[in-house]
């Protein structure tokens, strides 16, 4: 798409013009990420990357810890499910909890450093309507400046209007909360 050759790209990056080819047909099992970078600078385009849930996740221990609180004031009638997969064919994402026991499940993303209000925004409404839920919680660990940022969230706090008791004041009697919410523990 460059109208550059495979030869020039691979001496501006030190290989062969043929293991150029071999890297666009997908037959280069060196390719590193360093490597891709590299080429795709060669020809003025930027590498960028998603990561998605594979396996047995492992977590780090502070998100563990905040999901764990949260299970903890969860009345024992009420099950979790944590990674519940998007039931989208190809689609890797997972919610990181789902709540089941009250007619419909309801999710629960947990956030331990919120930073981005647009990104969180577009990612729980897009796996709230991919995943089919009714309800959708966002999970945030209590800390200064999770607050201060959560304040200053006015789309995310309109999207999602409920507050942390009246969620866990629902979910320990047993009933639906009846709107998105944000859980701040």
């Amino acid at each position: 798409m460059a109208g550059i050759s495979q030869d020039t790209v691979g001496a501006a990056v030190g290989v062969s013009g043929s293991e150029v080819g071999r890297v666009e047909r997908g037959e280069a099992p060196w390719l590193t990420i360093r490597d891709a970078s590299r080429l795709l600078a060669a020809v003025g385009l930027t590498f960028w990357g998603r990561t998605y849930p594979g396996g047995s996740p492992l977590r780090d221990a502070a998100h563990g810890r905040l999901l764990s609180r949260f299970e903890a004031r969860l009345p024992a009638h009420l099950k979790c499910v944590r990674e519940w997969p998007i039931p989208v064919q190809g689609d890797q994402r997972s919610v990181d909890l789902v709540i089941i026991g009250l007619g419909h499940r309801i999710g629960l993303e947990a956030e331990t450093a919120f930073r981005d209000e647009q990104a969180t925004t577009r990612q729980l409404m897009g796996k709230k309507a991919d995943a089919g839920f009714e309800r959708m919680f966002l999970l945030i660990q209590d800390s200064r400046r999770n607050r201060e940022a959560l304040a200053m969230a006015e789309g995310l706090r309109r999207a999602m209007p409920l507050g942390t008791r009246a969620i866990m004041t629902a979910l320990a009697a047993g009933r639906d909360p009846g709107a998105d919410g944000i859980v701040v523990l």
